[in-house]
């Protein structure tokens, strides 16, 4: 028998390996991880002791279970009286050996604690080979023993010995790798604590019971699922369903049935359950018609990133979202397909792929197994179950009044149901309920309209809960009668998926509102879902209420009075709590979106509240950066429209912000086409310095920006700051904004003076009026300081980033997305000043932070690893960053497609890394193949697209086809001068490569001449300290010397890096080159003395800061070596190299990133 003191000592021993794996992930250093390895050896030594304890003896867990089994099977016995006692005797020993099997492995007595909520599953797929052993009628009791043996596995497998094991096993099952990567430890540290990491995971999962922040993929729970009401009766084919679902038997199911019979609510405790098991993707889409199907699907492909053309129709993007499902990686994933009228409308849109699982729920009978489902039938209560029901619910022993109640009903479950409440609230005897039933005048309309041969008594029992239950509580409090009536009003007529249960209780009088729901709920006339949140009513039973009580002028107007009521008093409320009001806000847009497919709903449409309301829905989403979900909004805003007219104030408010959420999508064409309408209407109704027509040209601004119209959108926003300025004056923040959009246009067209001056004048106002914690001030530091850094003004960008990363940090914590945003800019601008160090570790630090708060395909962090991998790239780690580039490509295809800009953006990127790496002819392909894409998605003339006819023809030059890349540098310089201007900073770029490449073809003089036109124009517009300008210089003075005025070189070539050592420092690696470039001109004069100090200075400089392998270290070892040589001292070269190679610096500005910015706007 194991000691439990050498157990307890054991469980000590992994807590302190758990602690060391932990410090060796943050720290891999030797000193930290060297003896580890070892240790778990020992571990593992004295756990094969323990091991060899067990002598063989019945595992003390399977004892426990089977002690606590016997007393349930005997219960569930009773239910099986049809079934032969041999039939079920079978199907318990089966479930006694497969118990037996799994008590004595402890890999699944960890997974009991590790998954709880997914056990039941696993031992469905552990048991499936017992199941066929047993008899078919046995088989339902035998998925009962499963249940029961699942959760008795759950309740006593955590702290027994056979999980201690099993937890220790897994830990040391990693303990060979460990010792085997020891002696790589040095030089590859980052495979051992990479390895480390996982078994830490794998145990932390194990022992710990809290919630942890995990690095989880992107999880979607999609559409308006009914929520499972707490009293939801188990149906007949439930256990069918689920294992259908669960073990991937039947991966196309459909539950039929008539209304009433629960097919709905059985749908959505499997999706509930599939949602608490962590499924990647649950989706729930209303199928009532083809176009509400497409609408769905539409809103779910938007919501999970993908990307269409802007034309796109919306089932086109439906297609697009079903072919990525179909070549997607496996994952379990469940799509439930609600109330399918036609079959006809799945059509082509049923989703296929490895893991997923399709739900149909349709009053439809068809032969479905011949078209490739797996029909379930979700029939009435047997008569049986019905008299049950209504006998110990009721306390009513009489059967006979039961059976005819039943009957009358149709044994329909809801009915049912609601006749047992009705009599029990009522306190009637069956009897006496009967009465009521037979004697009740009510003309039902349920048969013809639903379809189905639904008895005539079924709507007057539901029309009775309703009435009995109003009347009730009326008598008991008129105030809180009249409140239930309209909570129930309410409840049938917004989203049939359920109303929140605080919007219903703080509905007018609080107090009060609270006992009205309460006393609904406990009636079953509504009922409350299983996480308490919110409310329902049954679709027939809702039917029923709108019929009768609504179907004269007064009830539906006092119905759409209160339900407009509360949209707009929730729509109105804003919440503390950033989180809060988030979801509430969520709440509001789930609402909006059902009610706009449901027929019966359609008269709140004819509220012009109901415009206001949604322009403050779209208000907060903007606010609140859920501009994406918002776009769910476009169909109860479209009704909105056609029925209220385009040219109702909050209609064009609504509009303009929907136009907002498409632009921040991408969706540039779609943006302006709708803001250029509003623009039409606004003017004529408000005119044309109206705040909302302002607005409205505000976003069409940004969206010509967006477009590479920059000329066009400078003149809109100096006409919008005049006219606020003017109308809402100088301190109003509409104002602030303005100018700053504005002074964001002039530092897009290089005009970066008059940009620094008006951010720094909206810092300081925005200090004055908002005070200098807003949201709004931090901001416009950080804009402020984007300028600066863009300006060659390091020193000032730093300070200004490091000031907004510590307020931010100290405001809004250091995991907020703004806090991470500076992080970001403040390494972005470390990387700028040469500090490359500083700014990987920021990086690191930055997308792991990402990675861990919001994701791993989360945007910012795709944009963390971009950055990273261009820092990689900066310092020489040349094939870490190509790793990097190549995953981050590979995330943005998957999940924004390959059209998106943030996708090519990637595949120029990576093609820079190629090209950095030596690759010409991978970056050549990849560059083509950029700008074809680039091209068609977003025309010849866009920014994007010139920056990659630049790059491509830099590649060009490498390759060594000079002529290629002279024709496409002078065909970008063409389109940049017309679009952006001659003075625009990627035109004088532009204008540097191609006297590059005019120098690599030998036209020595054309490239002298355009080269001094270039730095004229530089220091004119950017400054003569400024970066670009510096390095204009230095290639100026390198076609010098190529052109053999050695002396106006070395001129040149001193007087740059005196500038760059005064203004980067002198470790910037500009400045290094600077230096290497110094003293190839001395060399190249005959000066080998100033030659070699100078290049031994840059060798030893270059190796500390760079790296011995960083190509400016290669390069400069090169030259020294040749200096060597040329000076005589031939072993002192032959230490460095045994090849010599002439090397220069020359530093063209072809290799455009695309970064993915974050300044704020």
């Amino acid at each position: 028998m194991v000691d439990p003191i050498s157990l307890a000592v054991l469980t000590t021993n992994l807590a302190g390996l758990l602690m060391r794996g932990a410090a060796v992930a943050v720290d891999p250093s030797w000193s930290s991880a060297a003896a580890l390895p070892a240790d778990t050896l020992n571990t593992w030594r004295s756990l094969r002791g323990l091991l060899q304890g067990r002598d063989g003896k019945e595992n003390p867990l399977e004892a426990s279970i089977k002690g606590h089994l016997q007393k349930q099977v005997d219960t569930a016995r009773e239910q099986y009286t049809k079934v032969t006692l041999s039939a079920l005797n079978g199907a318990v020993t089966e479930m006694e050996v497969a118990l037996r099997e799994l008590s004595g492995d402890d890999d699944a007595v960890v997974e009991a604690v590790r998954f709880p909520d997914n056990f039941e599953t696993y031992l469905r797929r552990r048991t499936a080979g017992r199941r066929k052993n047993v008899e078919a009628a046995a088989e339902p009791f035998f998925d009962d023993l499963t249940c029961i043996v699942a959760e008795e596995f759950i309740r006593l497998a955590p702290g027994s010995r056979s999980f201690d094991l099993g937890a220790l096993k897994q830990l040391l099952a990693g303990q060979e790798r460990l010792v085997a990567g020891q002696d790589r430890l040095i030089d590859q540290y980052t495979k051992t604590y990479e390895l480390l990491d996982k078994i830490i995971d794998s145990i932390d999962n194990i022992r710990s019971t809290h919630t942890q922040i995990h690095a989880t993929p992107k999880r979607i729970h999609f559409g308006s699922r009914p929520t499972v009401t707490t009293n939801f009766i188990p149906r007949a084919g439930q256990n069918q369903l689920i294992n259908a679902i669960f073990t991937q038997a039947k991966p196309r199911t459909v539950l039929t049935g008539m209304r009433g019979s629960g097919k709905t609510q059985l749908a959505a405790a499997i999706a509930a359950k599939c949602e608490d098991k962590g499924w990647p993707v649950v989706a729930w889409i209303n199928a009532a018609s083809r176009k509400e199907l497409i609408a769905d699907l539409y809103d779910l492909a938007i919501l999970t990133g993908i990307n269409a053309p802007n034309d796109a129709a919306p089932d086109f993007t439906a297609r697009r979202l079903l072919d990525q499902l179909r070549s997607a990686d496996v994952a379990d994933r469940l799509f439930v397909f609600d109330n399918v009228e036609n079959l006809d409308d799945l059509k082509n849109l049923t989703p296929h792929g490895d893991g997923i699982r399709v739900i149909v729920t349709t009053t439809r009978h068809l032969d479905w197994e011949s078209l490739g489902w797996h029909p379930i039938t979700v029939g009435v209560f047997e008569r049986e179950q019905s008299i049950a029901l209504l006998c110990e619910r009721t306390a009513d022993a009489d059967r006979n009044a039961a059976d005819q109640i039943a009957d009358t009903l149709g044994d329909l479950p809801v009915a049912v149901t609601q006749a047992v409440m009705t009599a029990r609230n009522e306190r009637y005897t069956l009897t006496e309920y009967l009465d009521r039933l037979n004697s009740h005048p009510l003309a039902t309309s349920i048969d013809k309209q639903e379809g189905e041969p639904y008895p005539e008594a079924v709507s007057t029992a539901l029309w009775l809960a309703c009435k009995t239950t109003i009347d009730n509580i009326k008598k008991k409090n008129s105030k809180q009668g009249k409140l239930a009536l309209q909570q129930i009003s309410i409840l049938s007529l917004l989203a049939a998926p359920g109303v929140p249960v605080r919007w219903l209780e703080n509905y007018g009088d609080t107090e009060n509102a609270k006992k009205s729901l309460s006393a609904l709920l406990n009636s079953s006339v509504c009922q409350i879902s299983a996480d308490n949140k919110k409310a329902l009513i049954h679709r027939l039973q809702g039917r029923v209420f709108r019929e009768k009580h609504l179907g004269t002028p007064t009830g539906m107007d006092s119905a759409i009075s209160a339900a407009i009521s509360i949209l707009d008093s929730i729509s109105a409320n804003t919440q503390d709590d950033q989180t809060k009001e988030q979801k509430e806000t969520q709440n509001l847009i789930e609402q909006l979106s059902s009610i706009a497919f449901q027929e019966y709903s359609q008269p709140l449409f004819n509220d012009p509240a109901i415009a206001t309301i949604l322009a403050r829905i779209l208000r907060k989403a903007w606010r609140l950066n859920m501009h994406q979900i918002a776009l769910s909004l476009i169909n109860p805003l479209a009704k909105a429209s056609d029925i209220l007219g385009v040219d109702h104030p909050d209609i064009l408010t609504s509009r303009n912000s929907l136009a907002d959420a498409y632009l921040l999508e991408g969706q540039i064409e779609k943006a302006i086409t709708l803001v250029k309408q509003n623009l039409e209407h606004s003017r004529k109704l408000l005119g044309d310095t109206h705040p909302t027509t302002l607005a409205s040209l505000n976003t069409l601004a940004n969206a010509y920006r967006d477009t590479g119209r920059v000329e066009e959108a400078t003149t809109l926003f100096e006409r919008i700051l005049a006219d606020r300025i003017r109308i809402l004056g100088p301190d109003h923040p509409d104002t602030l904004a303005s100018r700053n959009n504005l002074a964001g246009t002039y530092q897009e067209t290089g005009r970066l003076e008059e940009a620094i001056t008006l951010y720094k004048q909206n810092l300081e106002d925005s200090k004055r009026i908002l005070g200098p914690d807003h949201p709004g001030t931090l901001t416009f530091r950080n804009n402020l300081a984007g300028a600066f850094q863009e300006a060659g003004r390091l020193e000032e960008a730093i300070a200004l980033y490091e000031k907004n990363l510590t307020d931010r940090t100290r405001i809004l914590g250091p995991d907020h997305p703004d806090t991470l945003a500076s992080l970001n800019n403040l390494a972005n601008a470390y990387q700028a000043a040469g500090r490359l160090q500083d700014a990987i570790t920021l990086f690191e630090q930055n997308f792991i932070n990402r990675f861990l708060f919001l994701g791993p395909d989360h945007l910012s962090t795709l944009a963390s690893r971009n950055y990273l991998a261009g820092a990689l790239r900066d310092v020489g780690r040349i094939e870490e960053a190509i790793t990097q580039h190549k995953q981050n490509l590979e995330d943005r295809t998957r999940t924004l497609g390959p059209d998106h800009p943030d996708t090519l953006a990637s595949l120029n990127n990576l093609a820079n890394a190629y090209q950095a790496a030596g690759r010409i002819q991978d970056a050549i392909t990849l560059h083509e193949q950029t700008l074809t894409n680039r091209t068609r998605i977003l025309g010849p003339d866009h920014p994007d697209t010139l920056t990659t006819g630049g790059n491509l023809a830099s590649a060009y030059q490498a390759a060594g086809r000079i002529q290629d890349a002279i024709t496409l540098h002078e065909q970008t310089l063409t389109n940049r001068t017309r679009i952006l201007g001659p003075d625009h900073p990627h035109t004088l770029t532009t204008r540097n490569n191609l006297a590059n490449a005019y120098q690599a073809a030998g036209r020595l003089d054309d490239a002298i001449t355009l080269f001094e036109q270039t730095l004229t124009d530089q220091s004119r517009v950017l400054g003569p300290d400024h970066p670009h300008s510096l390095t204009t210089r230095n290639n100026l003075a390198n076609a010098y010397q190529a052109a053999g005025r050695l002396d106006d070189a070395i001129t040149l070539f001193e007087q740059t890096l005196t500038d760059r050592t005064r203004i980067l420092g002198p470790h910037h690696p500009d400045t290094l080159t600077s230096r290497n470039n110094l003293a190839n001109a001395y060399q190249a004069a005959g000066r080998l003395d100033d030659a070699i100090t100078l290049f031994e200075q840059t060798l030893e400089d270059s190796t500390h800061i760079l790296g011995p392998d960083h190509p400016l270290t290669l390069t400069t070892r090169h030259n020294l070596a040749n200096a060597y040589r040329a000076a005589g001292r031939f072993e002192d070269a032959d230490k460095l190299f045994e090849t010599p190679s002439d090397s220069e610096e020359d530093e063209q500005d072809g290799a455009e990133d695309d970064p993915d910015q974050e300044t704020g706007n």
